[in-house]
């Protein structure tokens, strides 16, 4: 029989935005080891240079490598008619999406080592290469992802002739017993949580629906920059949310505020885009799209140039103004839109009339902007969390008794927690709304709500 054992170096333990930025496979048959590779993965968009001195990776050989399509023939060739045996099932997952992102569809591994560790020990210690050797009484070194293939394999071998389990249960990767109390106190909840260096500073700030699992997983990771981390780490503390939206916004905020040395997302500052509108020499009121901040803005924002446009050509059309006034198009000359245009441009419309509908489309868009209170399970069964936006902007969050009677904003203004408004929160409410179809029935949606 055949193995391909894969051994991989990725961006960032997030699926959602991890890449493979190494990759080493060893091949194994009934006489040995008879192929051993390994391929530095060119990362697309590139990775900015402070995340990479994060991940200690070797930035000269990252630069000059191939992107993985071009790498792809290559790997295929030495996994076919083989059987696939990866670390974790995040290395797994990670394989079968890059694959996938370049429209080549490949099977799920043949074996994972993470599931045959964690049935032999019934589930009692958190599977990691290291974990895994001292329980099973093996040392080699795992200093390159060619060696890490090589553990992989001796674990694999080792696991199927372990009749009686005798498992040693191998210590955390705690630098103190100062450490190893906080991480006893950590509940099972959602919430923020924070790695603190030996100063009492708050160098990484994370999120989790089960705060102890999500925190000791950042222990029992292999990935250098984990590594990194907690070795840096003294103590952890939390801050429990209730759910998994308000531990999102939370986290954003301290990120943003606190710029943790070890958080690499949110912590710059971006500029959202907006609508605005201004009358030019000639008398006409113009729209235009424009990146500022939010806080002095005039109406709903956008991520990103596209998406801001997309809503112009909307306005556009609803209220037949011009492609060139509107911002859309940028010429000397009258605009291309013979349909909806009705001559502003060509001098066959009013100023008067023109300016008046543009008024009504700002109307439009401000009518738009949404003021609701979002119902949320709270931290215990006695309590309920709440999130509220305000014409369009994200106020804050809070909680307050279940068996308190909702209303108005006047009902729950006391318990409010007062948090800015970004381009993370937005999203992070938007991707909300997007992925809980349910979320409706917990809205109570207000015409206005008063500061």
């Amino acid at each position: 029989m055949k193995y391909s054992y894969i051994s991989i170096f990725a961006s960032s333990n997030n699926i959602s935005n991890a890449r493979m930025l190494q990759i080493a496979i060893i091949n194994t048959d009934e006489s040995g080891i008879y192929s051993k590779v390994s391929y530095y993965i060119k990362p697309v968009p590139r990775i900015p240079k402070r995340d990479l001195a994060y991940l200690e990776i070797d930035s000269i050989a990252l630069k000059s490598a191939n992107v993985f399509c071009d790498i792809a023939p290559l790997i295929i060739e030495k996994i076919i008619e083989t059987k696939t045996i990866f670390s974790d099932k995040f290395s797994e997952k990670l394989f079968i999406k890059a694959f996938k992102e370049i429209g080549y569809p490949v099977g799920n591994a043949s074996y994972v080592l993470e599931k045959l560790f964690k049935q032999l020990v019934s589930g009692r210690i958190p599977f990691s290469l290291k974990t895994a050797q001292i329980s099973l009484g093996l040392s080699m070194e795992t200093s390159s992802l060619l060696e890490k293939c090589e553990v992989m394999k001796a674990i694999f071998e080792v696991i199927p002739e372990i009749e009686t389990v005798n498992i040693k249960r191998p210590p955390v990767n705690t630098a103190n017993s100062f450490l190893e109390s906080s991480l006893k106190l950590l509940p099972n909840s959602p919430g923020v949580y924070f790695f603190r260096n030996n100063s009492g500073e708050i160098i990484y700030v994370g999120k989790a629906i089960n705060i102890s699992k999500r925190v000791r997983s950042h222990f029992t990771s292999s990935v250098p920059f984990e590594t990194k981390l907690c070795s840096q780490t003294f103590e952890v503390d939390y801050e429990e949310t209730g759910t998994e939206l308000i531990a999102l916004l939370l986290e954003s905020h301290y990120i943003g505020s606190l710029h943790p040395q070890y958080n690499s997302q949110q912590k710059e500052l971006l500029k959202p885009f907006i609508i605005t509108s201004k009358m030019d020499s000639k008398g006409v009121l113009r729209l235009r799209p424009l990146q500022k901040n939010y806080k002095d803005s005039e109406n709903e924002f956008y991520y990103n140039r596209d998406s801001v446009i997309k809503k112009l050509i909307e306005v556009q059309q609803k209220f037949k103004l011009c492609r060139k006034f509107a911002g859309i198009e940028r010429t000397k000359a009258s605009c291309s839109d013979s349909i909806f245009c009705e001559g502003i441009c060509k001098d066959l419309e009013s100023n008067n009339d023109y300016n008046k509908k543009v008024e009504a489309s700002l109307a439009y868009l401000e009518g738009q902007r949404p003021s609701y209170i979002l119902k949320l399970k709270g931290r215990h069964k006695f309590e309920m969390g709440f999130v509220i936006v305000n014409h369009g902007i994200y106020t804050g969050f809070g909680f307050i008794d279940s068996d308190t009677q909702i209303n108005s904003f006047n009902d729950i203004s006391g318990y409010l927690k007062h948090y800015t408004h970004t381009y993370f929160t937005s999203r992070i409410l938007d991707q909300f709304h997007k992925t809980n179809r349910r979320a409706s029935d917990n809205i109570l949606t207000l015409h206005s709500l008063r500061d």
